[in-house]
């Protein structure tokens, strides 16, 4: 209608909104206004005077009614509608325009409801009028109001009345409770149709979540019959208040069973706090802090998880969520959370700004929210500030005093730490991440040669170059170790450094018994290292001792604390195969690659295993993808080739043997691999001359396959195959 003014009233000393009109005001508009003025509610915006142009109105700071995933926060905002409705009606006052526009909501939740029976023209940016509106006087055969929000009466230019409102309502509450209207189009005339004509797709559809009464109470509210539609905003306002007490009732007990005389309930098991902390969002300019981001929640889970009465949600699982728009009741579900943490990050400089809520899972409230805005020096302290916060929120009882530090600096150097979680983010991610994460690793060790993380991730990364056969293990044996022992000697209870040393010992040492403590010493000091537990269950139990059983027993573990895990899937699958439950190791291996669509190891996992069930077929295709999408990496080229040897193909076996001798005349190609090309290959005598190479050389990749890999099971009728066998068995101290 003009202009709106932020204003103070000198005579009455209150801050104001007026908004002033290029046009005097009809007598009808007047006398609407001074009915609309005798309207005296909390949720409804006051009209304070009004002259021949303007209107002086109260000034209401808050944002117009949006979604969310909370079923009671969408009852508390509707029961708060239909009770400014309730008293308008009763003063015989139709909104004629009620839409998530004229409905705003303040900081504190409250409702308020503007601009009654006073529908506007909106203005497009080149001046014309929106497509969605029309204006008109509320005679018959004449509209007002925004066409995607009016009643089917409405449309039609009948008289309109208290019901017409109601239907706007339902409108708003599916769009809150969906994401997008019920009806909706290109143009005014399509909208129209839609309204008059068409059911909109069922709430449910739209949303699974949302309670079955809810559902109700909406298809009640957009019926297009008004007679059949609510009747009055009160008998609206009576059902939502039902529907609200009824999902905060707590839900009676469950009798399970007689203990020291006393009833066990099943609450009594929902007792303990439990949280999972999601990466935060990085909300920097350049939007490249994401390694930043996820370091910093990673650094608060990390503090919590040791925390006894809490139980933290694994970071692979909660991680999971990034980027995506689960709202915070799955994510619940899935991870077996009562609470969750989400949080984000905007860096400036050397300065940073940190916002985190923890927000109930049930009905979306916040527990507690707070922004930091600090030096970027002072980020561990931040982070043990947020970590101690949620701890007091959620009643966990922290030993000691209150102020030890929960976040344990493993350097004061930023730059070190910063390069540590670029670093190790990129090794995570495997493939050709690795060379550039272990050049920012060896670099925070160099910045701060104090700092044991950066030390285990450094050997971790010639680890699994190693492992790949990417590079020769007598190359990077004597960096990893001395990076893994070095990790230790700097702190003790190291569990990275623990399991880095083990990883190592096993790969390059094939120390089975001094890899075994290692890795149950890492286990000790964090029973929730996913990691380490993988790599116990598969490459200790599994591949390097024959233990089949146990292997898949640690591996079950591993995806108990982190169920959403791509990784620990993969783990699972690879034990299952090697132990030769392959259907169960197919099946979990296609739920690793639903759960992460571009892991390499996902996919080559699903073709060994499927190759091994003879499944020859599915399994090229598996592999080949693999191979596509890791720039024919030498494992999937090497599984590939052995499937093709045991579906007796030995012409395409033998095409992909050359390939890898012919990368060999370029460069380092490992001969643990080369070994299973040949034998696919029908060579099997050039096959055995690259397997005895292989241990001779003590390469890592033959070390941690040769014993138990299914591809290299056709090699073990061989004397002089079984014979290298017994070499590895042999003690480490008697071993040429």
């Amino acid at each position: 209608m003009g202009r709106v003014y932020r204003a103070r009233d000198t005579r009455l000393g209150r801050v104001v909104a007026v908004k002033v009109s290029d046009e005097r005001f009809s007598d009808r508009f007047e006398l609407e206004a001074r009915l609309v003025a005798a309207l005296n509610h909390p949720n409804i915006c006051m009209l304070h005077d009004v002259g021949p142009n303007y209107l002086v109105m109260e000034l209401v700071e808050g944002a117009p009614i949006a979604s969310t995933d909370s079923p009671l926060t969408i009852l508390d905002l509707a029961r708060q509608i239909a009770d400014g409705m309730t008293a308008a009606h009763a003063l015989g006052i139709v909104h004629r325009d009620l839409k998530p526009g004229n409905v705003l909501v303040t900081g504190d939740g409250r409702v308020k409801i503007l601009d009654f029976g006073l529908a506007t023209v909106a203005r497009c940016s080149d001046g014309g009028a929106d497509s969605t509106l029309t204006m008109g006087i509320t005679d018959p055969g004449t509209t007002v109001g925004t066409v995607a929000y009016m009643s089917p009466e409405q449309a039609r230019g009948q008289v309109v009345d208290a019901r017409s409102d109601l239907w706007s309502l339902g409108v708003i509450l599916y769009e809150i409770t969906t994401g997008c209207r019920p009806f909706e189009g290109p143009t005014a005339a399509v909208i129209f149709a839609e309204i008059l004509g068409k059911m909109p797709i069922p709430v449910s559809q739209r949303n699974p979540k949302v309670p079955v009464e809810l559902e109700r109470i909406i298809a009640r509210l957009l019926e297009k019959d008004r007679e059949t539609r609510y009747q009055s905003a009160k008998e609206v306002r009576a059902d939502i208040q039902r529907l609200e007490q009824g999902i905060r009732a707590p839900a009676l007990p469950v009798l399970h069973s007689v203990r020291d005389g006393k009833w066990a309930t099943a609450a009594a098991a929902e007792r303990m706090a439990s949280i999972a902390v999601l990466a935060f969002t990085d909300m920097s300019a350049t939007k490249d802090q994401d390694w930043f981001c996820d370091g910093i929640a990673e650094e608060i889970l990390n503090a919590l998880t040791p925390l006894k009465g809490i139980k933290v949600a694994a970071r692979t699982s909660a991680f999971s969520f990034k980027g995506k728009n689960d709202d915070l009741r799955t994510i619940g579900e899935k991870l077996k959370v009562t609470t969750v943490l989400e949080g984000s990050v905007r860096r400036a400089g050397d300065r940073v700004r940190i916002t985190v809520q923890l927000s109930d899972v049930q009905d979306g409230y916040q527990l507690w929210s707070e922004r930091y805005d600090r030096e970027l020096k002072d980020i561990f302290d931040v982070q043990d500030e947020i970590a101690k916060a949620i701890a007091e929120r959620l009643k966990v009882t922290l030993a000691g005093a209150k102020n030890d530090r929960l976040v344990e600096n493993g350097t004061t150097n930023v730059d070190a730490y910063q390069l540590y979680l670029k670093g190790r983010a990129l090794l995570d991610r495997r493939g050709a991440s690795v060379p550039t994460g272990l050049e920012l690793l060896r670099k925070a060790a160099e910045v701060d040669p104090g700092y044991s993380l950066a030390w285990a991730g450094v050997a971790d990364a010639f680890t699994v170059f190693a492992y790949s056969g990417a590079v020769r293990g007598s190359e990077t044996k004597p960096h990893a170790m001395a990076a893994a022992a070095r990790s230790i000697e700097l702190d003790p209870r190291s569990a990275a450094g623990h399991n880095a040393l083990a990883c190592a010992t096993l790969l390059y040492e094939n120390d089975r018994a001094k890899a075994g403590k290692e890795f149950e010493r890492a286990l000790e000091l964090s029973p929730g290292y996913v990691m380490a537990r993988c790599w116990y269950a598969l490459l200790y139990f599994q591949w390097a001792c024959g233990d089949f059983e146990q292997g898949i027993a640690e591996a079950r573990r591993a995806l108990d604390i982190d169920p959403l895990s791509a990784y620990v899937s993969m783990t699972l699958a690879a034990c299952l195969c090697t132990a030769g439950r392959l259907d169960e190791a197919i099946e979990t291996a296609r739920r690793a690659v639903q759960l992460d669509p571009d892991s390499f190891v996902a996919h080559w996992i699903l073709g060994v295993s499927l190759g091994t069930a003879g499944r020859f077929e599915e399994a090229v295709a598996t592999l080949e993808g693999a191979a596509r999408m890791s720039g024919r990496h030498t494992l999937a080229i090497t599984c590939l080739a052995g499937v093709f040897g045991q579906w007796g193909k030995r012409a395409d076996a033998a095409a992909l043997h050359r390939e890898m001798m012919d990368r060999a005349s370029r460069g380092y190609v490992s001969a643990a691999h080369s070994s299973i090309t040949a034998e696919a290959a029908g060579q099997h005598e050039e096959a055995i001359g690259l397997a005895r190479r292989a241990w001779d050389e003590r390469e890592p990749p033959f070390i941690l396959w040769a014993r138990h890999f299914p591809q290299y099971r056709t090699l073990h009728s061989d004397p002089r195959f079984v014979a290298i066998l017994r070499e590895m068995d042999s003690p480490p101290d008697q071993m040429a």
